[in-house]
């Protein structure tokens, strides 16, 4: 299971122009993620972002711009839904150990045969609630992208902080009126941070929290 070339070389080439440097085996599991979430798109509508560039763009890269913050260790992404960001950073930096949190069967079931197919021994796939979730260790980083607003969250998770967890919500727009709905401890804490999506125009931010557990 392949694509063309032409896929893996803009990818690694607009990942360059995010500081990141992708091996061929990343290229190689990122082409055939590509293939196998759009042959199941035509049947099971997991994305509404249906070709394989704009799968790219909006996705692949729109993940990896969070790269650069993830931590070291655990890491967890709360309804990670097609594997975005979480397969797509654990397919780029396989020392870290991903939980895949997703609790609609569809989704689930892609990502454990993607994560099969992909031979991704980093990741375990979770199919269950976020509020039913109970891990027998704390993450490092908790990872979330178009899940719920700040505020919805951090309560979602908050049986899940602890003080050395890294919070990052993914999102576009800079979230002010969100922010602004957060208890004051939270929004003291929180570090909003631009980051650019090459070949996407649009804005993305990332908000990233840490010494907020309950």
């Amino acid at each position: 299971m392949s694509l063309t070339s032409d896929l893996a070389a803009n990818l690694a080439a607009r990942a360059t122009q995010m500081d990141l440097l992708l091996d061929a085996q990343a290229l190689t599991r990122c082409e055939n993620y590509v293939a196998l979430l759009c042959k199941w798109n035509r049947i099971h509508n997991l994305t509404a972002v249906a070709s394989s560039q704009e799968i790219l763009t909006r996705h692949l890269l729109d993940s990896l711009s969070a790269a650069t913050f993830i931590r070291p260790g655990r890491c967890l992404d709360v309804g990670s839904g097609a594997g975005l960001p979480g397969m797509v950073l654990a397919m780029c930096h396989p020392a870290n150990h991903w939980t895949l949190l997703e609790a609609r069967a569809k989704k689930a079931s892609f990502l454990r045969e993607a994560t099969a197919r992909l031979a991704l021994d980093n990741i375990e796939v979770a199919q269950v609630r976020t509020e039913d979730y109970r891990p027998t260790a704390n993450f490092d980083t908790l990872i979330a992208r178009a899940v719920a607003p700040l505020g919805g969250l951090l309560r979602m998770t908050s049986h899940l902080m602890h003080d050395g967890l890294r919070i990052i919500a993914m999102k576009g727009a800079r979230p002010t009126d969100e922010l602004r709905d957060l208890p004051v401890r939270w929004q003291d804490a929180a570090q909003v941070v631009p980051v650019v999506v090459p070949g996407l125009n649009a804005q993305r931010h990332l908000v990233i929290l840490e010494g907020v557990a309950a």
